[in-house]
């Protein structure tokens, strides 16, 4: 064990550290709004691309020459035969001469997990353990791997556990590189750089068995499997003569491992899924290029997450789904705008209908301004005179009354309005559809500000859909300082003569304060929009085009009334 001791003091005296941009604070607090629809399953699913273990498979021969050398240590050497009998499947870890995990599928380990434990003194486990528990995840997927082929050989029956043993054995002894690796070419220095998708590999597909496993009562439990393979591991090294509660995880090493995995499956919020869909869904892990299964979510289970949940966040990203499946099957990325297009228009035409007399009173109380500011003139001591407060207060509601102008039916749009926004973003963020596939190599379930600040490759040549995300962010905040200023705009042309006639201390007070109220809210939609899914910024660009419309709509039908008034008198 001398070597693998070496190899782990080195580990534990190195500390890589990484820098990486996380969501604002404001997205942070939204996304305790809604409900995270992904299932134990999913989690599991979603976990193990971001950590895939430290092995890399090749052939004997393609084993660099270093690892294939004598360590001193026979029974956990660097490099290895996976099975017996099977010759055309060997193992390695690659590491450098600082102990460092080198392959690019190790990074989050070493800088994420591995860092973490370091900075607060927490012993790392060795190497020989790392290798075990690979041996034992390779062991797990091909199990599943061995139930499913099993079920589609015996139209879906359920096979025995001794059958499942006996043709995962027969499994074992067939495996290739290329069958194990989720590259279609092993990458022996384990860059995995140059090399395709292999979405035929058994470790892509069922390598999630790490995270996965079952309680007492038959339910999926996140890191069963995971707590399950490291008690084994430990009494292997017992039963070997080691110590084995010194080799393997402690209990401070597994609470920064699970922290670590957890925040990038909580993270993630793409499972929203109305199909089954056998090519899997979205991107995930550091590498971008990982599909997973997602399970169909149910109408009933949305329910079962919370009223808004059911009632709007669920049929939204249904809409979503269905759309987009109907104008792109292949998730090419031109549906799924085409989708958030039409999606938008059915959302923002439900909440308008549901708004429009609030609406209409809003611009009703911003034409009377001007008669506003007469009653508030009369009444320059309303603040320190009660009584002159009082007879402005009933001027006022008079005007109102007179007017038709309901006072709570401007407080239903802010009522209507924000569930509504917090619902339709859980949606978006939550419709597994829109992490599939581009537009312009933007993926719209990824936030327009890790786009932006991922400067990594060629980021001016739009590789990363840097350009698509710039265009979409500056468009979405000009039509929103649009649909802002617009109701000001028509209402200051309409009244720019009388203002001079009716300036008031109180009056100026008010508008300022409502001014800056605007503006705040314009400023805070403008960072969400930067912090939140791309889609969001699709759906409020297109709500801010229908919103200016809603406007000249609405001040067309005020003149119209207003001018059938005047005829009556």
């Amino acid at each position: 064990m001398k070597t693998w001791l070496k190899l782990e003091n080195n580990l534990e005296k190195t500390n890589k550290s990484k820098n990486l941009w996380g969501p604002s604070f404001g997205a942070a607090l939204l996304s305790g709004c809604v409900g995270n629809f992904c299932s134990e399953v999913d989690q599991a699913h979603i976990a193990y691309p971001y950590e895939q273990g430290v092995t890399v498979y090749c052939s004997k021969e393609e084993i660099p020459e270093e690892y294939k050398a004598d360590n001193g240590d026979a029974d956990y050497p660097l490099s290895w035969q996976v099975y017996e009998g099977n010759d055309k499947l060997w193992a390695y870890i690659p590491v450098n001469t600082s102990g460092l995990f080198t392959a690019k599928k190790a990074v989050f380990l070493s800088d994420s997990i591995i860092s973490a434990a370091q900075k607060n003194l927490i012993k790392t486990p060795t190497y020989a353990y790392w290798k075990k528990l690979d041996q034992k995840v390779l062991d797990g997927a091909i199990s599943l791997f061995a139930e499913e082929t099993l079920k589609k050989e015996n139209e879906n029956a359920l096979p025995s556990e001794s059958d499942i043993s006996a043709k995962a054995v027969e499994i074992q002894k067939k495996l290739t590189p290329t069958d194990v690796n989720p590259f279609s070419v092993p990458d022996c220095i384990g860059n995995e750089e140059g090399v395709t998708i292999n979405n035929d590999s058994i470790l892509r597909n069922y390598g999630y068995w790490k995270f996965d496993g079952f309680d007492e009562n038959g339910n999926h439990q996140l890191f069963g499997n995971w707590i399950k393979a490291n008690e084994e591991i430990k009494k292997e090294f017992d039963d070997a003569g080691y110590d084995g509660a010194a080799l393997v995880p402690n209990n401070d090493f597994v609470t920064v491992y699970k922290n670590a995995i957890s925040s990038k499956f909580s993270a993630v919020r793409t499972c929203i899924a109305t199909r089954d869909r056998a090519e899997g869904y979205g991107h995930y892990g550091p590498s971008n290029n990982w599909s997973v299964s997602i399970e169909k979510t149910s109408w009933g289970r949305a329910w079962s997450k919370g009223l808004f949940e059911g009632l709007i966040v669920y049929p939204v990203a249904c809409l979503v789904d269905s759309l987009t499946f109907a104008m792109d099957p292949a998730l090419t990325g031109v549906g799924q705008i085409l989708a958030l297009i039409v999606t938008t228009i059915v959302v923002r035409l439900v909440v308008m209908a549901l708004t429009f007399k609030g609406t209409m009173d809003q611009q009703k109380m911003q034409a009377l301004q001007p008669q506003l500011a007469k009653i508030q003139a009369k009444y320059p001591n309303s603040k320190e005179n009660q009584a002159q407060a009082q007879r402005m207060q009933q001027e006022t509601m008079a005007l109102y009354k007179r007017n038709k102008v309901s006072m709570a039916s401007t407080f239903i749009v802010l009522i209507v309005q924000f569930p509504v926004f917090i619902s339709v973003w859980g949606a978006l963020q939550g419709s597994a559809v829109l992490s599939s596939g581009e537009i312009l190599n933007l993926r719209l379930s990824d936030s327009i500000s890790s786009v932006l600040t991922n400067f990594s490759g060629a980021w001016y040549t739009n590789v990363n859909g840097w350009w698509t995300a710039g265009v979409l962010f500056v468009l979405m905040s000009v039509l929103q300082f649009l649909s802002v200023k617009l109701p000001q705009w028509i209402t200051k042309a309409q009244t720019k003569n009388q203002a001079k006639l009716t300036a008031n201390p109180t009056q100026d007070a008010n508008s300022k304060r409502m001014k800056w109220m605007t503006y705040g809210m314009l400023i805070f939609t403008i960072v969400m929009g930067f912090a939140l899914p791309a889609a969001m910024g699709v759906y409020w660009g297109i709500g801010a085009l229908m919103s200016m419309v809603q406007t000249l709509i609405t001040q067309l039908i005020m003149k119209k009334r207003f001018a059938k008034k005047q005829g009556k008198r």
